[in-house]
């Protein structure tokens, strides 16, 4: 008996010392009032992946610099290097609820080409994402294009990107790049799914 009360006051004061040792994160929320976040550029992505992984899709890549010299090349889904895409779009996520409050949103009926429109413009103009348009077909709710404008100022060099994708259609990410010395490079890199 006399072990089994020390061997229990042992744990108590081993779980005492824990209990005072953990102690709970707060979580700052960037603005409580809002529920939710804005979209997930990753999620889609995924998603995206989770769907097509394994179908293979015939691609041309273009490769315009300068308006001036151009590339071009067929290639395959399984061949293509997708990091740089991946990264590319990943980048411009403003999923996370610190982006809360932080950008302008619109949503609007293009009558024209039948869709509804989600539309996000940076309220801060030191955020990174600038802009980010959904365009969703009306009648199936399907995305049918998601552009992305983007924008990093250095001391060095001011870039801007527009980023623009249609599900099993068409990405291309242009880039444009203004140095503090030297002229500017604007390059544009399109991949075209061939169906």
């Amino acid at each position: 008996m006399k072990k089994y009360i020390k061997y229990s006051g042992i744990l108590v004061v081993l779980l005492l010392i824990a209990n005072t040792s953990c102690k709970k994160k707060v979580v700052k929320e960037a603005d409580s009032t809002i529920a939710g976040n804005y979209f997930s550029i990753n999620q889609f992505m995924l998603d995206e992946w989770n769907t097509y992984a394994g179908e293979p899709f015939m691609i041309s890549k273009t490769v315009r610099i300068n308006d001036g010299k151009t590339d071009s090349f067929i290639t395959n889904s399984d061949t293509i290097s997708w990091a740089p895409l991946v990264k590319a779009f990943s980048e411009t996520d403003i999923s996370d609820r610190k982006y809360l409050g932080q950008y302008k949103f619109t949503q609007f009926d293009d009558n024209a080409d039948e869709t509804h429109n989600f539309f996000y413009e940076a309220i801060d103009e030191d955020l990174f994402t600038r802009k980010l348009l959904i365009t969703i077909d009306r009648y199936n709710s399907k995305i049918k294009g998601i552009y992305i404008e983007t924008e990093k100022k250095s001391f060095l060099e001011d870039v801007v990107q527009k980023l623009y994708y249609a599900p099993l259609k068409t990405i291309q990410i242009q880039t444009e790049s203004k140095p503090m010395l030297g002229s500017k490079k604007h390059t544009v890199v399109q991949y075209d799914f061939l169906r």
